[in-house]
């Protein structure tokens, strides 16, 4: 892509907009007339570079109905499916019994264990509602036993058992995913997890490979037009992982991930730990 000014880009900026209808732009709307690293040498971000050209900046989560959702209403979501099915919930729990997807909760908290360690201190917090919620749950046949329950949500908060013996394999939070039991712990998880999901995501992939970038394919830019682009994937268990690796962002269009600790990151990031 040619070099251009500060001046340029900001009108580069105005033009794409009126020319998708779109007060905010993505990263992948941008990328087809200007490099990340234009970006950032002159605004540092690219919410940076929207509000220099009168546009409104992206925020995680912006685009989402979930985002009004308050405290209350997810911890009451969470109360509601533990009373449903006897025990505290897990991450697929959420899915199969709530009213909402886990997809607020780590995107406020972050994964599921800080989730539920927020949850536990508001049940604390609020044990009228707790009450009420177990004198409804009472007049329903498969209601848990007010002892069941007490020894379940004992055992939620024990702390990890202190064994001897050192662990002959570690595992992630059970998620129960397709044919994924446990969420992953490695790059090797991510790596799989997104070959479950990576149709789901809009991507044909054409080949993972040991050298950077990982995995090379297209994904579906314009749904109207038919128009596909061409897609360079790295994979990282965490995305920060990308810096310390040492490789160029020019050179890749996406980061798959489990954990997105870098968010000013200069690339489209793909955080599997939001999405599944």
């Amino acid at each position: 892509m040619a070099k251009h000014s500060k001046e340029q880009i900001i009108q580069i900026l105005q033009n794409l907009s009126k020319q998708l209808g779109k007060r905010s732009l993505s990263r992948q709307d941008v990328a087809r007339v200007i490099s990340p690293s234009a970006l950032n040498s002159y605004f540092g971000s690219l919410g940076n570079a929207l509000e220099a050209a009168g546009l409104e900046r992206r925020r995680p989560g912006d685009h989402l109905p979930h985002v009004r959702l308050s405290e209350e209403d997810l911890f009451a979501n969470l109360l509601e499916t533990e009373r449903k099915i006897g025990r505290e919930p897990r991450f697929n729990d959420c899915l199969a019994h709530g009213r909402y997807s886990v997809t607020p909760y780590k995107e406020r908290f972050g994964c599921w264990n800080d989730v539920l360690a927020h949850y536990r201190k508001w049940k604390t917090e609020h044990p009228d509602l707790c009450e009420a919620s177990a004198a409804v749950d009472g007049n329903h046949v498969n209601a848990p036993s007010a002892k069941a329950q007490s020894s379940v949500l004992d055992r939620a908060a024990s702390p990890p058992l202190q064994v001897r013996k050192a662990p002959a394999q570690f595992y992630g939070e059970p998620i129960d995913f397709r044919g994924l039991r446990h969420a992953p712990i490695n790059e090797q998880g991510v790596v799989f997890l997104f070959g479950l999901v990576s149709r789901e995501l809009g991507f044909n992939i054409e080949a993972i490979q040991q050298g950077f970038p990982d995995c090379e394919g297209k994904y579906l830019h314009d749904a109207k037009e038919k128009r596909w682009v061409k897609a360079r994937i790295e994979f990282e268990y965490k995305a920060s992982s990308f810096q310390e690796h040492g490789h160029d962002p020019e050179q890749c269009d996406f980061i798959v991930c489990w954990i997105n600790d870098w968010p000013d990151c200069p690339i489209d990031v793909i955080d599997l730990n939001l999405k599944y």
